[in-house]
């Protein structure tokens, strides 16, 4: 496989090779591929994550939040406990 890329990228490599970070451009360029397949992979799974939540409102299984409800509720449980403590 023959690959021309930018000369950006060309001095790149050739900076990481002569720093020692890579053995060859081979080394570079399997890098790169590793870590773009890990990527995708982890796009893939944050994709299927999101169709989960998505598959979920769309069940109505997904109820709306309400943080000053929730702060309501949460201060009248504590003046509870302080009440029953005294």
């Amino acid at each position: 496989m023959t690959i021309t890329v930018p000369p950006e990228f060309a001095q790149f490599v050739a900076e990481r090779i002569a720093s020692g970070r890579f053995r060859s451009e081979e080394d570079a360029l399997t890098e790169a591929l590793d870590l773009l397949r890990r990527r995708e992979q982890k796009l893939e799974a944050l994709r299927a994550e999101i169709q989960i939540g998505l598959d979920a409102i769309e069940a109505g299984r997904i109820h709306p939040f309400d943080a000053e409800d929730i702060i309501r509720r949460g201060r009248e449980r504590l003046s509870g406990q302080s009440s029953a403590d005294a």
